[in-house]
């Protein structure tokens, strides 16, 4: 009788398992200390971050711990409107990979930064803007990322990428929600209540930010799942994706629900076109399973009364999308009455706003802070840094898969 061998784990995955534990502990001690108020406390924790993500850096973890800390990332302050370390640590990540490529710079990381310093600082001399910290950060991110990208995508996980994007935000929602009400930490937590509804975003101030996130793990774990053949593996993700799906209806966010459903229209045909018949109907009748279980609990069935409460008010297309459409339109008024702001935008000046009030559109906003000059610039990047991520494992993705990512990160915003 011949014994089955037990199945060896890479190094790198027992690595990224470390890694993973050492987030949660940080997060959590995060927690205690914030709501302790003491920045003595607080500084030794953010120090204890920052030394844990340089050394995940070492370990090519680096995009793996930024993932799980960006819904995190409003909480890592010593005290509320000082820089976060998360800031620091996209940095300090910078350097460590322009360090590590021996200094070397791809030509366009220097171009595209030189053509767009030149175009916003021209626009904030015409309209008189400050020079401030942001857009000196906005500069080096555009200069440096590149170097991470090069460094680090060939060498990372999509699935643990997700796996590790999908438990900082599941871990910082409901931690978020149970400790709310401790003075010391809740000024970090937003919570708009009105009338019957309850709108809650973890440690993000925009309910609709932190619904992006989910929208964006959630399309990862689509493809992960359209892709998977192992059923442990299969229910995992399952579990992670329900879980995110709940965490997104704790914001209320119509974005969200509209999103969501075009992500699965999408997914539906591509796991109908995957495997065998029997695992196709297997597949189909297990998520309906799960979903009548998910629906049926009270709480969500609260959520579900929120969200038939939001769109109940939605007679026309603002009220749909909660004023967004006037705000694109006076928006766009001001660019047909304002040429210069239309040629070169804002110069990147992100506390300048029309009538105090953003555009609520990322291309409007595009425009707005970088013209019609500078934004198309960001665009080329932004093309240049995909393609460089592309020339690992992504580059073989069908297109179907393209469309569930785009609908997932793009469309929200």
């Amino acid at each position: 009788m011949k014994l089955k061998r037990r199945k060896r784990i890479k190094p790198s995955e027992q690595s990224s398992g470390t890694t993973l534990l050492g987030c949660f502990a940080i997060a959590l001690i995060l927690c205690f200390v914030q709501i302790s108020g003491n920045r003595m406390l607080i500084a030794g924790c953010l120090l204890a971050f920052l030394a844990f993500h340089f050394w995940s850096c070492f370990k090519d973890d680096a995009l793996y711990t930024l993932l799980f800390f960006l819904p995190w990332s409003p909480l890592l302050r010593l005290y509320k409107g000082s820089v976060s370390a998360f800031t620091l640590a996209i940095f300090l990540t910078s350097l460590f990979y322009l360090k590590r490529n021996d200094f070397r710079l791809e030509l366009y990381q220097i171009l595209l930064t030189i053509f767009l310093m030149i175009v916003t600082l021209i626009a904030k001399c015409i309209q008189s803007n400050p020079i401030a910290n942001d857009y000196l950060f906005f500069l080096a991110m555009i200069f440096l990322f590149p170097c991470v990208v090069k460094g680090a995508c060939g060498k990372v996980s999509f699935e643990r990428l997700t796996l590790f994007f999908a438990c900082g935000i599941i871990f910082a929602a409901l931690s978020a929600r149970q400790i709310a009400a401790y003075p010391n930490i809740s000024q970090y937590i937003k919570v708009d209540s009105y009338l019957t509804i309850t709108r809650l975003s973890g440690y993000y101030w925009d309910p609709n930010f932190y619904s992006a996130h989910i929208t964006a793990c959630l399309a990862g774990i689509q493809i992960i799942m359209s892709r998977g053949r192992q059923r442990l593996s299969i229910f995992v993700w399952a579990a992670l994706f329900i879980a995110l799906v709940y965490c997104g209806l704790l914001s209320a966010s119509k974005s969200f629900v509209l999103v969501f459903a075009c992500l699965c229209l999408v997914w539906l045909p591509i796991i109908l076109e995957n495997g065998k018949i029997n695992d196709k109907v297997a597949y189909i009748l297990g998520f309906l399973c799960a979903g009548a279980v998910f629906l049926s609990s009270s709480a969500v069935q609260d959520l579900m009364r929120v969200f038939e409460t939001r769109f109940s008010y939605a007679s026309n297309i603002s009220q749909l999308t909660t004023g967004r459409t006037d705000l694109w339109l006076k928006y766009l008024r001001e660019f047909a009455d304002n040429g210069l702001l239309t040629l070169l935008g804002e110069g990147y000046t992100s506390s300048v706003t029309l009538d105090n009030v953003a555009s609520h559109n990322t291309v409007i906003q595009g425009v707005y802070q970088l013209g019609v000059i500078g934004f198309p610039i960001l665009c080329v990047w932004m093309g240049f840094v995909l393609k460089r991520a592309g020339k690992g494992q992504f580059r073989h993705c069908g297109i179907k898969y393209v469309l569930l990512m785009c609908i997932g990160v793009v469309l929200p915003w």
